[in-house]
């Protein structure tokens, strides 16, 4: 017999953070820089769209069709991920005007592979709602301990996409977070260093801690592609503009605090690159979107980009709205054999829908992970 679930918002944890807002949902997010405003890794692959649309009106029907790489629509989940899906109880959300897409970034470095299925470094929700007039953005911490069918125990939520790709992906999140994501878009971490090239670079304020991370990463990544031109070290810390590979380096450093406040960094990019984007000049925002367009892989038809971009080109002059996953409070961290995070879906789940939807529904409990709170 399926257990009752109350559709509405857990009790606040009580080692919530801080916050002056009165949103009782943006104030769970724990960002690590609350001055900078932020967005997360895949979001340029949107705003590119978005940017065709200023540039060519309806000349992008001929030009989305000619860049983006369209994921095969007959491609289907292989075995053992199959698996039939449980029988719900509740419908899972649905909500006129509100679309959810799932964002991922690959770092696959082998110059010769083109391939999707990687561990995702980075992945998010991103939400265009037309009817509260807003552009969400949920980040997903890739280190969340979660079931995947056809695998016995849990693993980290990043190897879903890597076993069975995007497909997969997309199945895990919507299960674990009792959502219903069809569409997804993917980007290498290599093709976000041409995105940047082609914008002109990017403005980030660098710390010194971080200017030596990102010198020595930068060392390293040089080698690895020694048949592309070599990036510069950053000469100082302060605001400064970095070019595609010290922009992609900057959003990928981690040792010097956290997978969190690497986290930011990435939106810190995608924020500044966005920004970058919608000044650029009309001949300017051609040849991005034609870089940046290529870079993709998508499930998403080009009617649906079209329409998608309609929507959500007046949604970007408002602040863009962000929750991360997991919310504090509502997990642990272990560092065992790999590090992990052991989460409380079922408590974040409200939360989530509060987020995305601006209302709670009933839902069915998700299987809980053993020794996360609540558990």
């Amino acid at each position: 017999m399926k257990h009752q679930y109350p559709a509405v918002p857990s009790p606040e944890p009580e080692n919530k953070p801080s916050c002056q807002s009165t949103d009782r949902v943006y104030c769970r997010t724990h960002p690590t820089r609350p001055a900078k405003r932020a967005l997360k890794i895949v979001l340029i692959l949107i705003s590119l769209v978005l940017v065709v649309i200023l540039a060519l009106g309806g000349g992008m029907w001929v030009f989305l069709n000619q860049n983006v790489r369209t994921f095969d629509a007959a491609e289907t989940l292989k075995e053992p991920y199959n698996t039939a899906s449980e029988p719900l109880e509740h419908p899972l959300p649905e909500v006129r005007g509100i679309t959810n897409i799932l964002l991922l970034g690959v770092d696959n470095r082998d110059a010769a592979s083109d391939s999707i299925a990687e561990r995702s470094d980075s992945m998010m929700i991103l939400t265009v709602d037309s009817v509260h007039d807003q552009i969400k953005l949920t980040s997903l911490q890739r280190d969340m301990s979660v079931y995947i069918p056809g695998k016995k125990g849990t693993d980290k939520i990043n190897a879903a996409n890597a076993l069975g790709g995007p497909l997969l992906a997309m199945r895990v999140v919507s299960e674990t977070l009792r959502l219903d994501i069809q569409k997804f878009v993917v980007v290498n971490m290599a093709g976000l260093e041409k995105i940047i090239d082609a914008a002109g670079g990017v403005t980030l304020d660098v710390s010194e801690k971080e200017l030596k991370a990102v010198n020595e990463e930068l060392a390293m990544v040089n080698k690895t592609f020694p048949d592309t031109e070599p990036s510069p070290t950053l000469a100082q810390p302060g605001v400064q503009i970095l070019n595609g590979r010290q922009a992609v380096t900057y959003a990928r450093i981690r040792k010097i605090d956290s997978d969190y406040a690497r986290m930011e960094r990435q939106r810190e990019v995608l924020q500044a690159l966005a920004e970058a984007a919608l000044k650029a000049g009309p001949q300017a925002k051609i040849n991005l979107a034609q870089v940046g367009l290529s870079q993709i892989t998508t499930n998403l038809t080009t009617r649906e980009m079209f329409l998608l971009g309609l929507r959500a080109l007046p949604l970007l002059r408002k602040p863009i709205a962000q929750l991360q996953i997991p919310i504090e409070g509502y997990y642990k961290n272990v560092n065992g054999d790999v590090w992990k995070s052991l989460c409380d879906f079922n408590g974040m789940i409200p939360l989530l829908q509060d987020f995305i939807y601006g209302q709670t529904f009933p839902f069915d409990p998700v299987k809980k992970i053993k020794g996360a709170p609540g558990d």
